[in-house]
């Protein structure tokens, strides 16, 4: 990816490169993100045995609405979620291109012999759009347009300018048969927040469906992630919301008039890594510390939650060596 950056100083990149590739700390206590960077929505991705973990990247104190911060995503593996190898960035924003402003909240599949992932791209003047790229090693990635896949200016429903901000971000990808699903936060033309759905059966070209679920407040739901679970499904959202929440349906593609259930406070964009069972292992990071963290979710409890993992033997549960 250096080598795509312009009067690059090479040396000096090469240096930083390894400075921050096997730098440790105690990633269980004071949660992951580079050495130098803040970490936000994410994804974890598993190939074979090892744990890919794909970032926003930024810099602690600068906020991400300002031209220059958030420009890449971050890429680290681990095996054990104890050690972290941090790499390259993997993809940056095309200063020529329609995400010249951010890159948001990437979301990691394989299909086809190939590894997908979609983001949410930012223009200079804060207009969100869903872009796709793919990649044969889950270390070089490439754009398969210079078009975003997801431009909702073109739905009916949708509140979606082209300037002074606009909202289509957090992709999360499910499949159900031979058809993928595409959800994302967006606006209603009446200005409710809201997570919306596309369709499609080869992940280039996608079919509108809408909201999915439409928030009760002045609120986006945001980092939104369904999962499938004794045959109901969960659709998982926060940001703006004071708790990161959850709403149950038969439909998964319809939690329309679910009222939210709270899980856990001053969270945002959990990830599910492992289940066992009832038992899951999750990922998130917090409000007040942009960083990675680790968490167990027992749903035969009367009423779940997300408790924080701090100790290695925790980990033992879920069989990760």
């Amino acid at each position: 990816m250096a080598r795509q950056i312009e009067n690059l100083d090479e040396k000096c990149y090469r240096e930083a490169v390894r400075e921050q590739q096997f730098h440790q700390e105690d990633w269980l206590k004071v949660g992951y993100a580079p050495k130098g960077f803040y970490l936000k929505d994410f994804c974890i991705f598993k190939h074979g045995n090892v744990y890919h973990l794909f970032h926003i990247a930024g810099t602690p104190g600068v906020s991400c609405c300002l031209p220059g911060n958030e420009l890449w995503f971050g890429h680290a593996t681990t095996k054990n979620f104890r050690y972290w190898e941090t790499h390259e960035p993997c993809l940056y924003i095309d200063t020529n291109g329609w995400d010249n402003g951010h890159v948001f909240a990437p979301y990691v599949i394989e299909f086809q012999g190939k590894f997908w992932m979609f983001y949410t791209g930012v223009s200079i003047k804060n207009r969100q759009r869903i872009g796709l790229a793919v990649s044969d090693d889950l270390y070089s990635w490439r754009r398969v347009s210079k078009n975003p896949i997801i431009t909702p200016e073109k739905y009916p429903w949708a509140f979606c300018p082209d300037d002074r901000g606009s909202a289509c971000r957090d992709p999360h990808i499910c499949r159900f048969g031979d058809e993928f699903s595409l959800y994302y936060t967006a606006v209603t033309r009446e200005g409710k927040g809201c997570v919306a759905r596309a369709s499609s059966a080869d992940l280039l070209h996608w079919k509108d469906g809408g909201p999915v679920f439409m928030s009760d407040q002045l609120a986006h739901p945001e980092s939104s992630n369904v999962q499938e679970f004794e045959g109901k499904y969960f659709l998982f959202f926060g940001g703006q919301y004071e708790f990161w929440s959850y709403v149950i349906s038969d439909d998964p593609f319809d939690w329309k008039n679910r009222k939210p259930i709270p899980l856990k406070q001053g969270i945002t964009a959990m990830e599910v890594i492992v289940r066992k069972g009832s038992l899951w292992l999750v990922a998130y990071f917090k409000m007040d510390n942009y960083r990675l963290f680790l968490g167990t979710i027992d749903w035969a409890e009367a009423k779940p939650t997300i408790r924080e993992i701090m100790q290695e033997a925790e980990l033992k549960e879920f069989f990760i060596n």
